[in-house]
């Protein structure tokens, strides 16, 4: 007869319940997975997946009565972990799509506005095209499978145990991290701000020496000429960016979990 313990079924369960607690918080908040418009029940579904195919690569997971006080704090703490995870690489990706906002608010596009179905918010069409590119650079540069890289060494960096959780200086790191979500838009949109600087300097002069010409017409139609083309050299750069933007983010999410440990 085989006699199964309490504690050994513990162990069992907790071996793929932590990491798909993880995973799953992780999905609900990165990039193409986080998008409203994909359905919970495929995230659930697609954590399960990776929790069973990681588990077996992962430390020891400690026993843990998930009907206990601890059971719960555990629980929140993954959840938070996967979210810390996501949201940095999510955060540093935004960049694009705030120098589309730029580059579009310049052009004279910021009356074109859309539902962004990936963010959840209306943007300018060309911020929101910009975003759809980065999304899609994201995964053929195989940036979801280094996310799932950073989630597996997460359980070294921060193991599952009521001893060690995310402190309130992670949060605030996270957020001063922030800016340099604007600053990153800012470098990206520099080239197309810099042509459309120009064209109002020569715009200017120009109305200064022919007051009569109607600079509105005349600059509206410019504006968007100059944008699309300086657009069109941007865009064969933006794989190199995008790639660069993924090592920052996942440079910024191994930081944060690090940072635990100090």
């Amino acid at each position: 007869m085989i006699d199964v313990t309490a504690l050994q079924i513990e162990t069992w369960i907790g071996a793929f319940f932590w990491p798909f607690l993880r995973v799953l918080g992780m999905l609900s908040v990165a990039p193409l997975f986080g998008a409203s418009e994909v359905p919970v029940q495929v995230r659930v579904g697609l954590a399960v997946v990776i929790a069973v195919a990681l588990a077996p690569a992962l430390p020891a997971m400690p026993p843990v009565d998930l009907s206990s006080a601890l059971g719960l704090v555990l629980v929140v703490q993954q959840l938070l972990v996967g979210i810390v995870i996501g949201m940095s690489m999510a955060l540093i990706l935004s960049a694009v799509q705030i120098a589309g906002s730029i580059i579009g608010l310049q052009m004279g596009l910021s009356f074109s506005t859309l539902f962004d179905p990936v963010q959840g918010v209306e943007v300018t069409t060309l911020a929101s095209f910009l975003n759809m590119i980065t999304v899609l650079l994201f995964v053929a540069l195989d940036g979801h499978l280094m996310l799932l890289g950073v989630l597996a060494r997460s359980f070294t960096l921060v193991p599952v145990g009521p001893q060690l959780g995310l402190a309130v200086a992670t949060w605030r790191n996270l957020a001063l991290e922030g800016s340099a979500l604007f600053s990153l838009g800012l470098a990206i949109s520099a080239p197309a701000l810099g042509v459309v600087l120009i064209a109002n300097i020569g715009l200017g002069v120009l109305t200064r020496l022919a007051p009569q010409l109607n600079m509105f017409a005349i600059g509206f139609a410019l504006f968007f000429a100059l944008g699309f083309v300086a657009l069109y050299l941007l865009l064969p750069m933006l794989q190199v960016i995008v790639r660069h933007l993924v090592e920052i983010g996942l440079d910024l999410s191994t930081r944060l979990l690090a940072a635990q440990r100090a």
